[in-house]
């Protein structure tokens, strides 16, 4: 779940360089926008930790993850919420600066206590693991709580977790099961993928719903879940064009039997085809890319 975690920070660093390459100035391709650095070197914290982003992920500049920690620690330094959150991914992953749980558990809580969910979210991670924290599943289920009042999708996924498994709190599926949709809700494609799975099944309590089963693993699967991706494409195989669409896209990042049964069908799928439509599907394949669910 961790994992999933940054991965989410990270779309939202790309996100926020889509704002700086297109709202700050013209600097798209040829080095910081000099209205952004020149606020940043006046020492605005917004700009500071805008300019951080920007040489970590290197847009517009080369990636600079050393650059990175200096700028974000700039921000940081004058309390900015969002520079202490990645300046604690950056501790925890020793990207940039040398790997150090301790500190980045620090990071992440100066940015927790100012409300910030993410850094919320990292934290009860930490507490989980007993990274840079004693291990401690009532500070999780704390810290965790408090992303999730914020609608924090993954914080209300791990929360559901941890009430699956009794960690820190009494064992209780019908409150584990509700955060899961919530956090499906919230947009985590995750918790997406398991609703529309408990839906196909059954489980859960619920009555089997294929209607609903195929609303929330497309929603996952438009976000790049591949299993999702592959269970979408099973309950579609009246409609052929978006079974192979579905097959399409997964099988290239499928392994095993579940590859090789998703090879035979996506051909299947392809003889039922027009040729015309099928070059047409191909093209879409080749131009398609996850699309994050904003809250």
């Amino acid at each position: 779940m961790s994992s999933r975690g940054k991965l989410m920070a990270a779309l939202a660093l790309m996100a926020l360089i889509s704002t700086i390459s297109y709202g700050q100035g013209t600097a798209r391709n040829g080095g910081i926008d000099p209205t952004l650095m020149a606020r940043a070197t006046a020492g605005n914290p917004d700009a500071e930790f805008r300019v951080g982003v920007q040489y970590e992920v290197g847009a517009n500049v080369a990636k600079d993850p050393a650059q990175a920690a200096a700028w974000y620690r700039k921000a940081a330094d004058k309390g900015f919420a969002q520079a202490e959150h990645s300046l604690g991914v950056l501790y925890e992953f020793g990207n940039g600066v040398p790997a150090d749980y301790t500190l980045a558990a620090q990071w992440y809580r100066k940015a927790a206590e100012q409300g910030f969910a993410p850094a919320q979210f990292s934290l009860g991670l930490c507490y989980v693991h007993g990274r840079g924290v004693p291990q401690d599943y009532g500070k999780a289920l704390e810290w965790y709580g408090k992303a999730a009042q914020q609608k924090n999708s993954d914080a209300l996924l791990n929360l559901a977790f941890l009430y699956h498994n009794g960690l820190g709190v009494p064992k209780d599926e019908a409150r584990s099961f509700d955060l899961v949709r919530q956090a499906a809700e919230a947009g985590s494609p995750d918790a997406q993928f398991q609703l529309g799975m408990d839906y196909q099944d059954g489980e859960q309590g619920l009555q089997p719903d294929n209607e609903q089963a195929r609303k929330w693993l497309h929603r996952s699967a438009a976000q790049g879940d591949v299993a999702a991706q592959f269970n979408y494409a099973m309950l579609l195989k009246a409609q052929p064009a978006l079974v192979y669409f579905w097959l399409s896209v997964a099988e290239p990042h499928l392994t095993g039997d579940t590859k090789q049964k998703t090879t035979t069908l996506r051909s299947e799928a392809a003889t039922r085809l027009p040729p015309a439509e099928k070059a047409e599907i191909d093209q879409r394949v080749k131009a398609w890319r996850p699309v994050e669910e904003q809250p």
